[in-house]
């Protein structure tokens, strides 16, 4: 009898290696991640890249998601608009998803579109003889939108949920008028050549009405200068973009540590993605007031200042290739603010640069490819800031991207076969996604009087 109790006694005190291993896979984040610290605007577990969540596809809500985003896709890809306003509304209604995971996740959508778009812009440019990338406005677009999008990953997570809904309803009603707009505008002109044409009203008479600053037209001799020196713009665009994911990931890093519960912060100080520094010697650093305001500031600032100096140069030079100084901050201006709304809700970039563009007087195939490519490192910055820093949701990233490349495709398809083979109108086309940006807005507007009531 006491040989049996024994047995008994050691196998309650000794769980069984299976009880063990399961409650290993069952907790792996509670081994090797901090929990977040205490931020009121910046609530929920964390998100690690190298961590494939396999239950988030396990809902039916993931694959309701996927079904509307597929659809989403398309008709943004038939509409000439991008989706990263629509897709964050799409992630919290079907997909059940808050603000806090919805942004980085359409960031992430957008980017892996955003690459398909850059290689086939740069196949169609090394094809044609003409310019189908305006180079100098790609040098002076990239600075100033790395400077916003790190300004807008950072008040992601400092302003509370309702503010970054009343930004994303702001810019969906500003899309619904645009989209709206050209539509209308659509339909105007297919009516106008249904009809005789108008006798044409004399040049002199729309030159003076028409007459506006714009992009200085770019000479074959300028295409070819600017085509020598592309490399040297992507390495130094490459730089900038090193700096600032790094800057912002380490400084948000620094400060979990720094803001870390007793119990938590030898995991905080030791987050897989600072594998080169010493836990205990950041924890010494962040422990000095006086290091710690240094890191605060220095990585704040400094990748700031880089862009800024860059920036300072690009424009320097254009302005001796005759660029108005009006011009160039006109230029800055819309490209940090874009870059900044681009972390802050989620949009892509292409929705403003694109319309921008050809206000500018860029032709619109330059427009679109240049705003595509420009498009490619606001997408990678606020992705990258946002895994490095575990907010994105890695396997609804593989499902949503990929979703993401194959609509986009078949929408842009779609449109050519209407157009060529069923005569269909660009205006109805426009209006149907009209529709569904209006159909976003609501829900967005609805989404922001929950979050506030």
């Amino acid at each position: 009898m006491r040989l049996l109790f024994l047995l008994e006694t050691l196998a309650v005190a000794v769980k069984p290696p299976q009880a063990l291993l399961a409650k290993l896979i069952a907790e792996p984040e509670d081994q090797f991640f901090a929990q977040p610290a205490e931020n009121e605007h910046d609530q929920g577990p964390p998100r690690p890249f190298w961590v494939f969540d396999a239950d988030a596809l396990a809902t039916n809500e993931a694959w309701n998601c996927a079904f509307v985003m597929a659809a989403a896709g398309i008709l943004c890809a038939a509409g000439g608009i991008g989706g990263g306003g629509i897709y964050v509304t799409v992630l919290m209604v079907a997909g059940g998803l808050p603000v806090r995971d919805a942004v980085p996740l359409s960031k992430a959508v957008v980017f892996i579109g955003s690459i398909s778009s850059l290689f086939l812009n740069l196949r169609k440019a090394a094809a044609s003889s003409d310019a189908l990338i305006d180079y100098n406005v790609c040098r002076l677009v990239v600075p100033a939108a790395l400077v916003g999008t790190y300004l807008g990953v950072l008040l992601n997570s400092l302003v509370p949920t309702w503010a970054v809904l009343l930004a994303l309803v702001g810019i969906l009603v500003a899309i619904s008028y645009m989209i709206l707009r050209t539509t209308w505008q659509q339909y105007a002109e297919e009516e106008h050549f249904s009809h005789p044409p108008i006798p044409p009203v004399p040049a002199n008479s729309l030159a003076k009405e028409l007459k506006t600053e714009s992009v200085p037209e770019v000479s074959v001799k300028c295409v070819r200068e600017v085509q020598t020196v592309t490399r040297t713009d992507v390495i130094l665009s490459a730089a900038m973009l090193f700096v600032v994911v790094t800057g912002s990931a380490f400084r948000h890093h620094a400060m979990q540590c720094q803001k870390a519960h007793e119990k938590d912060r030898e995991k905080a100080c030791h987050h897989p993605t600072l594998f080169w520094l010493e836990s205990a010697t950041l924890l010494s650093w962040m422990q000095s007031p006086t290091i710690a305001a240094f890191i605060k500031v220095f990585f704040f600032l400094g990748p700031m200042l880089l862009c800024l100096l860059v920036l300072g140069y690009v424009a320097k030079s254009l302005a001796n290739d005759g660029w108005s100084s009006s011009l160039l901050g006109k230029f800055s201006l819309m490209s940090a603010t874009t870059g900044c709304l681009a972390g802050f809700v989620g949009i892509g970039g292409g929705l403003i640069f694109s319309p921008y563009f050809l206000l500018m007087g860029l032709e619109p195939a330059v427009a679109v490819a240049t705003s595509s490519t420009c498009v490619i490192f606001t997408a990678s910055s606020t992705t990258f800031q946002y895994l490095l820093t575990d907010r994105v949701i890695m396997s609804l990233t593989l499902l949503y991207g990929t979703i993401n490349l194959v609509s986009s495709y078949l929408g842009t398809s779609l449109v050519h076969c209407l157009q060529d083979h069923l005569s269909a109108r660009r205006s109805a086309i426009s209006g149907i996604v009209s529709l569904g940006v209006v159909i976003s807005t609501i829900l967005a507007l609805r989404q922001l009087t929950i979050e506030v009531l």
